[in-house]
């Protein structure tokens, strides 16, 4: 079973993916692929380089990510240049993880870890989405505790996601992750049991 996990920034993607995970799912985290693509040697490397030039290579030839990141950041045009060249490359590496742990088992259930599942589309490909979900108060303070960043700072950050009100409308599951660890745990849990649910019944219908 292939489902996709996504959320907004800080609000506990990757804390709830290492619960699955401690649950016996396998997960894939896009952003580790992000980087791995853009490694040199890595697939999307050269691409890269070419469309945003040298100075985004520091003096070891790597990817310096946060001047990357500061060119597209406000630049919709080169944030669209961008996604066309690395999605891809994550997406032929993901596919073949996918195929490496299917390889070695058929019961697995995978969890893609992918921020923008929802605004690129990408959720349709998933036997279903579980959208992580936190409270944007709570979220706000997260960030500023996370990035050392002021209120203002993680307001605009905030501002160029869809909003997480928006993405609810596309999951199957959602966990709640507003609360305590504990909180979280249990929720996981409960999602995990329907999860278990539904793969029964698929296997039962094919």
């Amino acid at each position: 079973m292939y489902l996709g996990l996504t959320g907004n920034i800080a609000g506990g993607k990757t804390t709830v993916a290492k619960m699955f995970e401690r649950l016996g799912c396998y997960t894939i985290d896009t952003d580790i692929l992000s980087r791995r693509v853009m490694f040199p040697g890595g697939m999307a490397y050269p691409m890269v380089v070419d469309a945003f030039g040298v100075d985004i290579v520091d003096s070891e030839g790597n990817i310096d990510r946060a001047v990357l990141r500061k060119i597209v950041f406000n630049d919709d045009a080169a944030r669209k240049r961008l996604e066309e060249i690395v999605h891809p490359a994550i997406l032929k590496t993901e596919a073949r993880l996918v195929g490496e742990i299917k390889g070695k088992d058929d019961r697995a259930i995978i969890l893609t870890q992918a921020a923008l599942c929802v605004e690129t589309g990408a959720y349709t490909r998933f036997d279903g989405l579980i959208v992580v979900y936190c409270e944007p108060e709570e979220q706000l303070r997260r960030l500023m505790n996370r990035d050392n960043i002021t209120r203002e700072e993680a307001e605009k950050i905030i501002r160029t996601q869809m909003p997480i009100d928006e993405k609810l409308k596309y999951a199957d599951f959602v966990v709640n992750n507003s609360g305590t660890q504990e909180e979280t745990e249990k929720d996981v849990k409960r999602v995990f049991d329907l999860i278990i649910l539904m793969k029964q019944a698929m296997r039962q219908k094919s």
